[in-house]
């Protein structure tokens, strides 16, 4: 079986990029060859390399644009469908010539491999990792009507990475549509380090959809409410620079600027969670969590904002234990007084007593649910039941 994978960003530090990479890494291992569609060339082709995976560099981008469009985001529009378009009659050709049995769009927001599905009359998967206009504010430039009728043609398979994405995009009761939650990590990276450092920690991209504003605001209270309050460590970046600078500037403005360091990008990312003393997840609508995961992996308490992905995480974790994997909050208040209450138990160290039986039970939930074999057997799956 050939499968061509199609995936539209370069940086290998996003959460559906690091899926892809477990993916294509442990899916090879069941027989299947595996070409990955990438556009230009950089850090992605670099990784596909050193896993001696097959790519090709082809020029397609998103096909979902902002809600509120400019006269110039318009003409975008138009030139970004032509360019997709021209892809997707490329793509066709190429599966086509190389005998590709299924083509997978790692994410729901291009539509080349849609197009060259439909062209080459082969099965297309969709991976779906976003609500999109929930969580980003996207409309695809088809339309999320149009979008979403293409769910249910006919050799249209759909992947879902929540129970409740699932159900946002109307595919719970399509028998060709399947939850597969990624797969995170190995089961053999289960890490705890009892011996913490006194930061809490933040990961991933820096934009509105992730609660940083939130997640400062919540902060600065807990900052002067607290004798001694504990650092804030911000691990990411974004190429919006005027949103980084309204960041920088209302931790200068609240005088944080010696409590709050934003870390960049790190690649020392599992070493920052296991020396945490809480991860915060305060996405407004997180499609799955892959940090909330990653996190629990390597031994760090989650404290997240209990909707969308994040909530799922939550649920199964309960429903597993039969207790919380996480401290939950549906407001800053509840956020505040979680972060008043780590610290009380650090400062009368009592917090390994208090939080290492949470910890426990979410790394036993991770490694039965997240694991990066369960995620390629249940791919292998669906791809066999794809071409039956």
């Amino acid at each position: 079986m050939k499968v061509l994978i199609l995936h539209p960003i370069q940086d290998v530090m996003a959460g559906s990029t690091k899926a892809l990479l477990n993916i294509v890494s442990n899916i090879k291992q069941s027989g299947i060859e595996v070409i990955v569609g990438v556009p230009g060339r950089g850090a992605l082709n670099e990784e596909l390399d050193a896993l001696h995976i097959s790519h090709i560099n082809l020029n397609f981008r998103f096909s979902v644009f902002p809600n509120k469009r400019s006269l110039w985001q318009i003409l975008l529009l138009v030139r970004r469908y032509i360019v997709n378009s021209i892809a997707g009659i490329r793509l066709a050709l190429y599966a086509r010539k190389h005998q590709i049995d299924i083509i997978h769009s790692n994410v729901s927001v291009i539509d080349a491999g849609y197009i060259a599905s439909q062209l080459a009359h082969i099965p297309h998967i969709y991976h779906i990792r976003e609500y999109g206009e929930k969580d980003f504010n996207w409309q695809h430039y088809v339309g999320n009507r149009c979008f979403l009728h293409r769910l249910n043609l006919r050799k249209q398979y759909n992947i879902c990475i929540t129970k409740d994405i699932q159900q946002y995009i109307q595919q719970t009761n399509n028998p060709r549509s399947q939850v597969i939650y990624d797969g995170v990590l190995s089961s053999t990276s289960i890490h705890y380090n009892s011996t913490k450092k006194p930061y809490f920690l933040f990961a991933g991209r820096l934009q509105p959809a992730k609660g940083i504003m939130p997640l400062l605001q919540a902060y600065a209270f807990y900052h002067t409410h607290c004798s001694t309050p504990i650092h804030l460590h911000i691990a990411g970046d974004t190429n919006d620079t005027e949103y980084k600078v309204q960041l920088i500037n209302f931790a200068q403005n609240n005088h944080l600027e010696n409590s709050v360091s934003f870390l960049g990008m790190r690649q020392d990312i599992l070493q920052l969670y296991q020396e945490a003393q809480a991860l915060i997840v305060p996405s407004l609508s997180e499609g799955f969590g892959f940090i909330t995961a990653e996190a629990m992996f390597s031994g760090c308490l989650v404290i997240g904002n209990d909707v969308a992905g994040t909530k799922e995480q939550f649920d199964n974790g309960k429903q597993q234990t039969g207790e919380e994997i996480g401290l939950r909050y549906t407001s800053q208040e509840q956020l505040v007084q979680h972060l008043l209450n780590i610290t009380e138990s650090v400062r009368n160290n009592t917090f390994t007593h208090i939080y290492e039986p949470m910890i426990l039970r979410g790394q036993l939930v991770v490694k039965q649910l997240y694991t990066t074999e369960c995620n390629a057997e249940q791919i292998y799956q669906f791809y066999k039941n794809t071409t039956l």
